[in-house]
């Protein structure tokens, strides 16, 4: 008996003949009109239209449809072909609750039982989870999936084979949808891949693209980058009402930045008016010099404090002695030396870039005399622990990112797709601190786990993306996950991103990697500032031997205390 059913194909609806083979049934099949067969779905099928219906229903051929259970040689599949049958509400009465006979149906999305069932098959019902006894319409709901529809057939026996697998590919089709996925990966810099899954989901037309190429371990296709192409799957798998979701960044695309007029607005509208002409003017200076987001941020958040502090005096009548009183005062303060010399900074950018008055010195500015302070590291052994401790496959990439390349946090959050030079195992760092440019050995270890994060995640733009896909991750998630990862470590110290750039830096040293190459991987402007990890390493301290070892007094000489 042939069973019938509907199903969308091609971006139509079909109907589809699903039998065990018969040679007959086929070459009958074979000779009406308008009759194609799936191998995807691996059946014959029918347009979905009353010509080709009553074509079908003229070769005689026993028949039952799959949604109601109805059988017969004269039955219509439906008085109107717009309406798909397993969708209209199904009405149970008392007396087919009465009746021997079983009877089970298929309504999206639940199986419908009505008849007698012994206690134990009622027993068996009830361990499906969410079944209930529906009082009004006197029948069992079970939920339809297909582990529950296989428990039906193989532990009940309750639904043949043709209908079970019927059945199954109409659930299965529910609960894992065909998708389309196109991504790019910088393993992959001048092609674009493409992962289709779910039930149903037509491979077929991906085997007639020329220069295609699968992978099987990962699942996905490899094929060549091409505008019309994509634009060809695009269009094909829509029309088939598979899920398409694309991720490849068009080239003449822009990410999403943050602009400097937005900054600016916000800036201005922290400012309190009486400060408004000078905040103007020394944000216009900055953004035509072309600093930095965050620098913007900074320098104006100093600069401003310190015009609200010399109020009522306004910035162009103030002298070099009262900015160095200034400095002074908040020099007492518990702040870092850091901030003082950014607010130093920031004052001397407006009268040095802003305003000219001819009577004041700049260069009588005094700055606090230099700490020497050394960066806190971790040790190898403390790093990897950081490392094994991360189970997150994009925080494991974004460690592996930072200690392996020595980044700042600002440079890991600019790295793009395009910036990952694949073939030369290098990094690109676009416009460093300094507005500086540089090329970076990529870490062989970075290379493998990249490759495993660009099929899981499908970034479009900037390797790190925040939730919306678009925008950059965000630096106080990655502050977070520094952190995190150092707590699951049981490392008691403060780790920052930065000091995973300290530890590449000194672990490099430790190697015995030279200063000048090391100054180059760091983007350093100085070799006096590359020159304080030889402070840290601990490479050539190790062989010193104490004074105290030389004497080589004997263990026995030494006394337990009591």
């Amino acid at each position: 008996m042939i069973q019938i059913t509907k199903k969308m194909h091609k971006g139509n609806w079909q109907i589809f003949l699903l039998f065990d083979y018969n040679a007959d049934i086929v070459e009958t099949i074979k000779k009406m009109e308008g009759v194609h067969y799936s191998k995807t779905h691996k059946a014959w099928y029918l347009p979905y239209s009353k010509p080709a219906w009553h074509a079908f229903l003229k070769t005689g051929l026993s028949y039952q449809i799959s949604e109601f259970g109805t059988t017969g040689p004269n039955t219509p599949l439906s008085e109107n072909t717009e309406t798909n049958q397993a969708d209209v509400p199904s009405q149970c009465n008392h007396e087919a609750a009465d009746k021997k006979e079983l009877n089970i149906r298929y309504k999206h999305p639940y199986l419908l039982i009505t008849g007698r069932l012994t206690v134990e098959e009622i027993a068996k019902l009830k361990s499906l989870p969410k079944t209930y006894w529906n009082v009004r319409y006197q029948n069992w709901v079970v939920e339809a999936k297909v582990n529950h529809l296989e428990f039906l057939h193989q532990e009940l026996n309750f639904i043949s084979q043709n209908q079970f697998e019927v059945w199954k590919t109409q659930i299965a089709e529910v609960e894992n949808p065909p998708k389309c996925m196109l991504y790019k990966s910088p393993e992959y810099p001048d092609q674009i891949l493409l992962q289709l899954s779910g039930t149903g989901v037509d491979v077929d037309f991906v085997k007639y693209i020329p220069e295609r190429k699968y992978h099987s371990d990962k699942k996905f296709w490899v094929l060549p980058y091409d505008d019309k192409l994509i634009e060809r799957i695009i269009d094909h798998y829509t029309a088939l009402k598979t899920m398409v979701i694309n991720k490849i960044q068009p080239e003449n695309a822009k990410a999403k930045t943050v602009n400097y007029k937005e900054l600016r607005e916000y800036l201005l509208h922290k400012t309190p008016e009486v400060l408004l002409p000078f905040a103007t003017d020394y944000l216009k200076v900055l953004m035509r010099e072309r600093y930095s987001n965050n620098t913007l941020k900074e320098y104006h958040g100093k600069f401003m404090k310190f015009a609200k502090a010399m109020l009522p005096k306004t910035c162009d009548a103030i002298t070099e002695a009262e900015v160095n009183d200034y400095i002074a005062k908040i020099s007492q303060e518990k702040v870092s030396e850091s901030l003082i010399n950014t607010t130093i900074n920031a004052i001397k950018f407006y009268y040095e870039k802003v305003i000219y008055l001819p009577d004041f010195k700049i260069e009588r500015i005094k700055r606090p005399r230099k700490a020497m302070l050394l960066p806190k590291v971790l040790s190898v052994e403390e790093v990897d622990r950081m490392l094994r401790a991360t189970e997150n496959l994009k925080h494991t990439t974004l460690l592996y990112a930072l200690y392996g390349h020595g980044l700042r946090l600002n440079e890991v959050l600019h790295l793009r797709l395009e910036d990952i030079l694949w073939d030369r195992n290098q990094l690109y760092i676009k416009a460093g601190k300094g507005k500086k440019d540089r090329y970076i050995t990529m870490s062989q270890e970075f290379k493998l786990i990249i490759s495993a994060y660009a099929h899981e995640y499908q970034p479009r733009h900037w390797l790190f993306e925040g939730h919306d896909q678009v925008s950059q991750y965000s630096e106080r998630s990655v502050q977070q996950v520094v952190k995190q990862a150092a707590q699951k470590a049981k490392i008691s110290k403060r780790v920052t991103p930065h000091t995973l750039r300290h530890c590449y830096a000194t672990h490099l040293v430790d190697a015995g990697t030279q200063l000048p190459y090391i100054k180059e991987l760091l983007g350093h402007k100085d070799i006096k500032t590359t020159m304080i990890y030889t402070h840290i390493t601990t490479a050539s301290i190790e062989k010193v031997v104490s004074p105290l070892d030389m004497l080589k007094r004997r263990p026995e000489s030494y006394e337990k205390p009591q």
